[in-house]
């Protein structure tokens, strides 16, 4: 998998773990930092969708936007001194409008779930030397790639496949499965699939 472990859920975990957070911001710095790395990663698995790549990258203007504005005040926070209380309200603040914009993201990706966790296993099939194949079958399963009668086939003898694919080639193969999978996934996603299940 691609370092990090880019998924979707993984993304919006980060996005609602800054959501979630009570009215002090001052825990909002180390979530954001991971957060923003993984925003990074799935711009850049959007770029073949130049639609959804351009609409991500502007919802993500705004959200860094916010986010820049925040960490500015709680590094003035940091520094003390007389005005520390009124930065620490300033940055009580920044962090609203943080999470005005990060519910935007959020509505975002869940608008188009399925193509972004598409993006997401994609990315981690290029990292194919650092796979774990049963996460990947698991992604494949949830980006809905694999049907359920394949994903409960899989799961019979869990054991069995992960032997197998301790052999090179047919590593190699299943890296190219999945890549077919998940373009035909893709044209069933944008409406020009012809419904056949895998």
């Amino acid at each position: 998998m691609v370092k990090g472990d880019l998924t979707f859920d993984a993304v919006i975990a980060a996005v609602d773990g800054i959501l979630e957070l009570p009215i002090d911001p001052r825990n909002a710095a180390p979530i954001w930092k991971k957060l923003d790395s993984m925003l990074e990663k799935l711009l850049d698995v959007t770029k073949g969708d130049n639609t959804r790549h351009k609409r991500l990258l502007e919802v993500l203007y705004s959200v860094r936007g916010a986010a820049s504005e925040l960490m500015r005040s709680l590094s003035n926070v940091k520094r003390g001194g007389p005005t520390r209380v009124d930065w620490l309200r300033f940055a009580g603040r920044d962090l609203i409008k943080l999470k005005d914009e990060l519910l935007v993201l959020r509505e975002f990706m869940t608008r188009e779930a399925d193509l972004l966790r598409l993006a997401c296993v994609r990315a981690q099939l290029k990292g194919h030397g650092r796979i774990n194949p049963e996460r990947l079958f698991e992604e494949l399963h949830e980006a809905g790639a694999i049907s359920e009668r394949t994903w409960v086939l899989l799961m019979a003898q869990p054991d069995s496949w992960r032997k197998a694919l301790k052999d090179r080639e047919l590593f190699r193969q299943l890296v190219r499965i999945s890549n077919r999978l998940l373009d035909l996934q893709e044209m069933r996603s944008r409406g020009d699939g012809n419904g056949l299940e895998t």
